[in-house]
């Protein structure tokens, strides 16, 4: 199963949101009670998870992290 959120592989309990198996978003997408942060928080941690792990500009990082967010479930609104 994959954050609705950004799409990360949650194969351990304690990759969910809350520590709670079956929720549907990641621990670094959720609140430590396992509610889905604002989008704007969300997506500045994943640009600076971009910027390090890929080694890419802030401005490529957020174009690459908007097109995705666009494709997750819980941002297509």
């Amino acid at each position: 199963m994959g954050c609705e959120s950004c799409g990360m592989p949650m194969t351990n309990p304690k990759d969910h949101g809350g520590g709670k198996e079956g929720n549907k978003y990641c621990k670094y997408c959720s609140d430590t009670s396992g509610k889905l942060k604002s989008r704007e928080e969300v997506k500045e941690g994943w640009v600076k998870f971009s910027m390090n792990s890929e080694k890419i500009s802030r401005k490529e990082a957020e174009k690459n992290v908007d097109e995705e967010m666009k494709q997750m479930p819980a941002w297509k609104k």
